[in-house]
């Protein structure tokens, strides 16, 4: 008795199991992924929301008081800090309503108006006292 075949079915059935297997691992690495550019598309939207409000601050009108001082636009949710500090310098804050990421820019203050320092970005508080970079002071 002669068995022709047993070993063609026994490729296909490897070459199923084979392309199963790949399947699974591909749909893995796929759902994997997906989260890493959900991430990545959250803190480019934390960054442009940041972006616009410290854009936004540095054309407000700040009262000339000393601490924390904050500014919100809520039609837009942003927000903008102000800390002013000695020497008319002054550290200005912008953060999406809600959001955990600030974005920081150097600026001299003429009065109340804001002027921006050349090379004055920067995308982490450079204060030396980390409890002088909580808002939660000023109400944020």
């Amino acid at each position: 008795m002669k068995q022709t075949g047993n070993s063609t079915l026994g490729m296909v059935l490897m070459m199923l199991l084979m392309g199963g297997l790949t399947l699974h691992a591909t749909r893995s690495q796929l759902s994997q992924n997906m989260v890493l550019v959900a991430d990545e598309q959250q803190h480019h939207q934390d960054f442009w929301l940041a972006h616009s409000a410290l854009t936004w601050g540095s054309v407000q009108n700040w009262p000339q008081q000393t601490g924390w001082q904050c500014q919100q636009w809520t039609a837009e949710q942003w927000q903008s800090c102000l800390l002013r500090m000695e020497d008319d310098n002054a550290l200005l804050s912008g953060r999406g309503e809600g959001r955990a990421l600030w974005l920081y820019r150097w600026v001299s203050m003429r009065n109340t108006q804001p002027q921006l320092q050349e090379h004055g970005w920067i995308d982490y508080c450079p204060l030396s006292q980390t409890t002088l970079c909580q808002h939660e002071a000023a109400g944020f």
